[in-house]
């Protein structure tokens, strides 16, 4: 171990040894309580050396039910998952565990990150039964479910990830349907992939019983009544995913467009593009508009809405096809130096992400409905300003 790993470990491993130092200053035991802190450091400095063994001996010599000593277990293995070291985590938080005399909600806290320890070494099996285990836990229920959905999360287990969320609101009283509508979108397009279109419908149905307002079920179930060439279904439901989330227009428009022209409803389209005309929007939403215009009446009229709307609501991606949009138009002499510009923003365009995580700040090219990130559902957006949308 090298020594910034090591001052990197003692940092906070210092600030416990001088808490521990502060609640044991008792002036009528000066003995036992060097005895304490001479053996806290033997304990640190073993561990620190890699003689796992010894140095738990050193720590069972502490006070052996104490809740301080648990929690200095508990600590130093969280330390150490975190740097990767999941076998001394493992050791340090069975100890905590293996005390039968430690009050119960100290050992269950060690049984929870005994479960992290499991998961972090790919043991999902071991983790998930001692997960299981902590359900009937009066202090760590809800850590436990939460853990379960994650871990079923990443094993893609949706069926089994839908069972625990309902037994999570029944036994805790917590609010789960979002995550439960996700789940079922999930068996929904994992049945598409496998061409059962009947049952993609009906896990999209249950996930609407389950959260009425889920957008990502609405926009589903919108993109399969196009394809059915339900075309009014289709513009019926698109219009209630723009009603809840109005950002996702540009995840849409396109969609939306088509089953318009489908749809032969020539004085819809023209309100649709009329309404989109008079307010604000996604960059996406000018472009797929502008060339709606271009069909419905010239270039030129086209060539005015986007104007009119990159003025409302600048943006590089508006500035780029402006730019383009010159080359063209440009004189000979001036037409390579346009062409300069044009790849310089070609390039500064393509190196901005378009969406972002609202909870941990992962961006992205591409829409995700879970975080890939920090794992939260519905938390990641399109990039709205002059560097997005």
């Amino acid at each position: 171990m090298s020594i910034p790993d090591l001052l990197w470990l003692l940092l906070p491993v210092a600030a416990v040894a001088g808490w521990f130092a502060a609640k044991r200053s008792d002036a009528k035991r000066p003995d036992a309580f060097w005895d304490y802190t001479n053996n806290f450091h033997q304990g640190l400095n073993v561990l620190l050396s890699e003689q796992q063994g010894k140095a738990l001996e050193l720590f069972d010599d502490l006070s052996g039910t104490s809740r301080d000593t648990a929690d200095t277990h508990i600590a130093l293995g969280n330390l150490y998952r975190r740097r990767g070291e999941v076998e001394r985590a493992i050791l340090l938080h069975q100890s905590v565990i293996d005390k039968v005399a430690l009050p119960e909600d100290i050992r269950e806290t060690a049984r929870f990150e005994l479960a992290r320890d499991y998961g972090s070494a790919g043991l999902l099996d071991r983790s998930e039964h001692v997960l299981h285990e902590l359900l009937g836990s009066e202090h760590r229920r809800g850590d436990a479910y939460d853990s379960l959905l994650q871990l079923h999360e990443q094993e893609q287990d949706w069926e089994q990830a839908i069972a625990v969320a309902i037994e999570f609101e029944k036994n805790t009283g917590n609010n789960a349907r979002a995550r439960i509508a996700h789940y079922y979108c999930e068996r929904a397009v994992l049945a598409q992939k496998q061409q059962q279109t009947a049952s993609a419908a009906e896990f999209l149905e249950k996930a609407r019983r389950h959260h009425p307002q889920c957008a990502r079920a609405l926009m589903m179930q919108a993109s399969m009544a196009l394809e059915a060439g339900d075309h009014d279904l289709s513009l019926t439901l698109y219009g209630q995913v723009e009603s809840l989330r109005p950002e996702l227009m540009p995840e849409i428009i396109d969609s939306r467009f088509a089953a318009l022209k489908a749809a032969n409803q020539p004085l819809q389209l023209l309100a649709f593009v009329k309404r989109i005309h008079e307010q604000k929007n996604a960059y996406s939403v000018i472009r797929s508009t502008r060339a709606v215009i271009a069909e419905l009446h010239s270039s030129e009229a086209a060539d005015r809405f986007f104007k009119d709307q990159i003025l409302k609501r600048p943006s590089l991606k508006g500035l780029r096809d402006w730019v383009h949009d010159q080359v063209a138009l440009s004189k000979p002499g001036e037409r390579d130096k346009v062409q300069v510009i044009c790849g310089l923003l070609d390039q500064v365009v393509e190196d901005k992400p378009a969406y972002r995580c609202n909870s941990c700040g992962f961006q992205g090219n591409v829409m995700h409905w879970r975080c890939p990130s920090c794992g939260q559902w519905d938390s990641v957006s399109t990039i709205i300003g002059v560097e997005g949308e």
